[in-house]
């Protein structure tokens, strides 16, 4: 690397490396030079270096077209290196475990790479295999309090406590365990087994361990490969989105943590329907029952046609959850803000645009009431509030114009029950 790029990549590591909590500054890459070498050798690194830069490819609005390439698209490890992943794991090389196995990849992402297998059962599999020495990276990249800060979010990681930062920690190294991806996978599955739009893919356990995981494969286009002309199509995925993003936590107590927008593929028959699959259940968080009781309150409280009765019971939900510590902050103009960005999408029965200006919006809100303190984001609730977050970013790509009331409404009611 010339002098040159190699001072400007250096500087931006250093920017994603550095704790948020200090310089607003530092919650930006520098530029557009070193935001492309950031793209280049973030994926050379891998584990939380190209996390990190994942995360700030579709949160930051001035990320360049470069980083998109992160959401699944890393420099692949070599087809050596990871037959010999698959033969400590499951006994024999990929050639002999499988009728037929692809070498090159056809995904690969921060933790691990997807490769294209047909099973002696004559199934097609997507077969996800673990970088070897992965684990011991990334778990060397989360020892920085600062590196997981960056983990948690621009808007959430200047804020953190100490067993916040501890959560996150214990959740992104989770991910490395592909044993209990398979469990998430089957969990969300049965979850929304039957529904017409929400797809997961099936898990062949036989095939799987704790550096491999074998599923079903399934095609169809990415986000960032969607028509920009077709608003129907970005309405239909972004629907399903929050449905899974919101109806999830709220309706079974636990989620998928991870957001990124290479999670998920979109199909569309001759007929026009559309199937959202969502991908990559590597750090699915379960919610303790009072906190996911007070979770919904909240929402139930934006939902509550009466607009005094509902404010009160956000506020409630808030004090309830261990959101807000302070009583004297809910006559702030920063919490007013936030509880009007947060409710917007909710707010009518009539469409509403989540576009890249509402998210900024949202965004910004949520960092100046956090920084205001009097609220803060309790170890239970930080990887809940980093996935709201990043789906909301994700939705702001397709900038789709929807209900998004009625579709919050259909999956966690009004409340009134509750109130009997």
């Amino acid at each position: 690397m010339k002098v040159g790029l190699a001072r400007v990549w250096a500087r931006a590591r250093q920017i994603v490396t550095t704790d948020p909590s200090g310089s607003e500054d530092d919650d930006r890459v520098v530029d557009g030079a070193a935001e492309r070498e950031l793209a280049r050798h973030a994926g050379e690194m891998k584990a939380g270096m190209a996390k990190v830069a994942q995360l700030l490819a579709y949160t930051s609005a001035g990320a360049p077209r470069e980083l998109a390439s992160l959401w699944d698209g890393v420099p692949a490890m070599s087809g050596a290196a990871i037959a010999g992943v698959v033969e400590d794991e499951l006994g024999a090389p990929p050639q002999r475990i499988f009728e037929r196995w692809d070498p090159e990849p056809i995904a690969a992402a921060s933790l691990g790479q997807v490769h294209a297998a047909r099973g002696k059962d004559g199934v097609e599999y997507a077969v996800k295999v673990q970088y070897p020495g992965i684990a011991e990276a990334l778990a060397g990249d989360l020892a920085s309090d600062g590196f997981a800060r960056r983990l948690a979010g621009g808007e959430l990681g200047k804020e953190l406590s100490p067993a916040a930062i501890a959560a996150l920690r214990i959740a992104v190294l989770g991910e490395v365990d592909y044993v209990a991806e398979a469990r998430a996978l089957e969990r969300f599955a049965a979850a929304w087994a039957g529904d017409a739009t929400v797809r997961v893919p099936a898990v062949n356990p036989a095939l799987s361990t704790r550096r491999v995981l074998t599923m079903t494969r399934v095609r169809g286009l990415a986000l960032a490969a969607m028509p920009h002309d077709d608003p129907d199509l970005a309405a239909a995925v972004a629907v399903a989105i929050v449905r899974v993003a919101w109806g999830t936590p709220l309706r079974h107590g636990f989620f998928n943590a991870d957001p990124n927008p290479g999670n998920y593929l979109v199909e569309r028959d001759d007929d026009g329907a559309v199937r959202v699959w969502f991908l990559d259940f590597g750090c699915t968080v379960d919610l303790p029952d009072p906190v996911a009781a007070a979770d919904r309150a909240l929402w139930h409280g934006i939902l509550d046609e009466d607009a005094f009765a509902g404010a009160e019971k956000f506020r409630m939900a808030l004090a309830h959850s261990g959101l807000l510590q302070r009583a004297d902050t809910l006559a702030s103009t920063a919490h007013r803000d936030w509880e009007r960005a947060l409710a917007l999408p909710f707010a009518s029965a009539e469409p509403f645009r989540w576009d890249r200006a509402y998210h900024a919006e949202l965004s910004e809100t949520t960092r100046r009431v956090l920084a205001q303190g009097g609220m803060t984001v309790p170890p239970a609730l930080l990887l809940l509030w980093r996935q709201r977050l990043g789906t909301s970013a994700v939705l702001s790509m397709l900038s789709p114009r929807a209900p998004f009331r009625r579709i919050l409404r259909e999956q966690i009611g009004t409340g009134r029950a509750a109130l009997r």
